[in-house]
């Protein structure tokens, strides 16, 4: 009877260890809570503590103390002896599983600290050898081989990437709009450059493994994988449509037109309104930015259809095509393409085309006596004449033949024509002029080269040899010499003597 006792007590203390035994085995294999954000090497730390408890049970197992209980109840032949060493079946097992999980991950342990500290760019160079190392794993290893678990571990992989973008978009700030706009948007494409080198180094290594049939094939979820990245991305392309536009916009408060203020007031109110919010724009579980996205969007396109009836209002007013053009330019830099302004530049054109008209008749009027001003030596006054006309209808040229949809207009290309004659008649102009006075100097030469100090023949004193032509082809040879014309080299040499000549002339 007290041999009886004595077995049903240590059956009672086995059940005992058994049930804390399932206990744990039955937690060992619930879902593991983890955050959605959690990264690799979590995953390590959780097969290590896994493996630290199942090697704690088996020491326990083995114990003395354990072993003669169950030696006791062999030698009772103990009917729970039979879910006992199941149990320890179910213990060995998952302790193996453990150890081999935390050998291979371990492998993975040297990206690990890359894929936190790195910058999204210096993370590229180790993409290819982390993935090639998970293929091996999945290849190889006993228990880590199920596409859940792979999935998992790209889903902690994917996470820290992400983890490690948004410290870098935040380094250095405490909020995005912090940064100048070129700094952020380059860390943006740092960003947006590492998750297409991800997804490419993924597929490469796929299409690989395709190649071998024998391998393990890459046949994961990869819109779990990579979703997230992706969405984040997105959100960033935002952001990006957002600094470009405020950044574009800014320079609405450098326009000095009249009327303007209150345009400049609302984009104001945008860009105040904008970073003023106290979130986490990079925070996906937050959906107040879509809502704030879809506002600002809505404000913009609102102030671009304020800013286009305030260009139409200047159009309707009499103006120069210098005006227009100057009006035109400013406007493009700040709204660029939100504006339609094709209808504003065939106004342009039209009076552009009537700027010629004018230009060409008034060389045909004044062409023989063309007004100069004041002190100018003539053939300097006609040559500037006629570059103050050219100037006139250079100027417009010189930006509308940038403006590609303008030269397919028919009326375009009938004012390039027009103005190819007009501009050829004043460039011709200018050339007749120069040339002739150039060749009245070669005539002149002798004059020139004569010695400025001679000798009476009778009385042998010495006198000014001086003849005021001199004077005025140096005074012309000044003022052409300014405007970038050629000068004989002989003039030129007097002209560096000019206040002597004029000294000896005065005397």
């Amino acid at each position: 009877a007290s041999n009886s006792e004595m077995v049903d007590k240590l059956e009672g203390l086995l059940l005992q260890w058994a049930k804390q035994i399932e206990q744990v085995l039955t937690e060992s294999e619930q879902m593991r809570k983890e955050a959605d954000d959690i990264g690799p090497s979590a995953e390590l730390e959780h097969w290590k503590k896994r493996m630290a408890t199942f090697n704690s049970l088996l020491d326990e197992i083995k114990s003395p103390h354990v072993k003669k209980v169950v030696g006791v109840l062999q030698v009772a032949k103990s009917r729970t002896l039979k879910h006992w060493k199941q149990l320890d079946i179910s213990i060995t097992s998952a302790a193996n599983e453990a150890k081999d999980n935390v050998k291979y991950l371990y492998t993975l342990d040297r990206f690990f600290g890359p894929l936190g500290k790195c910058t999204p760019t210096s993370m590229l160079e180790h993409i290819p050898s982390l993935i090639n190392s998970i293929r091996m794993i999945y290849s190889i290893s006993q228990y880590y081989n199920t596409s859940e678990r792979m999935t998992s571990l790209f889903v902690k992989i994917t996470n820290q990437m992400i983890s490690t973008c948004k410290a870098y978009l935040y380094q250095g700030v405490n909020k995005i709009w912090e940064h100048d706009r070129n700094e952020l948007l380059k860390r943006i494409q740092d960003c947006t450059q590492l998750n297409k080198e991800y997804q490419e180094t993924f597929h490469r290594v796929k299409e690989k493994l395709r190649e071998s049939q024998n391998e393990r094939q890459f046949e994961f979820s990869e819109n779990y994988i990579f979703g997230k990245f992706d969405t984040f991305c997105k959100r960033l392309e935002k952001i990006a449509y957002m600094i470009n536009t405020i950044e574009n916009l800014s320079d609405l408060q450098n326009v000095k037109l009249e009327g303007i203020e209150k345009i400049c007031i609302r984009y104001q109110t945008i860009v105040t309104t904008t970073k003023s919010k106290n979130y986490d724009v990079l925070d996906l579980r937050k959906p107040e930015f879509d809502n704030d996205y879809t506002e600002f969007q809505y404000q913009i396109q609102s102030l671009y259809q304020s800013l286009q009836s305030y260009v139409d209002s200047w159009f309707e007013q009499p103006l120069t095509t210098e005006r227009m053009l100057e009006l035109l330019a400013k406007f493009e830099r700040i709204a660029g393409d939100q504006l339609d302004l094709t209808e504003k530049y065939l106004m342009v054109l039209q009076r552009y085309g009537r700027d010629l008209e004018l230009v060409r008749k008034l060389y045909q009027k004044q062409k023989d006596n063309p007004p100069t001003p004041r002190n100018i030596p003539p053939v300097a006054g006609k040559i500037m004449w006629a570059r103050q006309l050219f100037r006139k209808i250079d100027g417009p040229m010189k930006i509308l033949k940038h403006k590609p949809d303008i030269l397919k207009v028919a009326e375009m290309k009938k004012i390039i024509r027009n103005y190819n004659k007009v501009a050829a008649v004043l460039l011709e102009f200018e050339l007749l002029y120069h040339r002739g006075w150039c060749q009245a100097v070669e005539l002149g030469r002798q004059g020139l080269n004569v010695s400025l100090l001679v000798r009476h023949h009778e009385t042998r004193e010495l006198f000014v040899n001086f003849d005021p032509i001199i004077l005025r082809v140096l005074y012309e040879a000044k003022y052409l010499y300014k405007m970038g014309l050629e000068v004989p080299e002989l003039v030129v040499s007097m002209c560096s003597h000019e206040e002597q000549i004029k000294d000896l002339h005065i005397k």
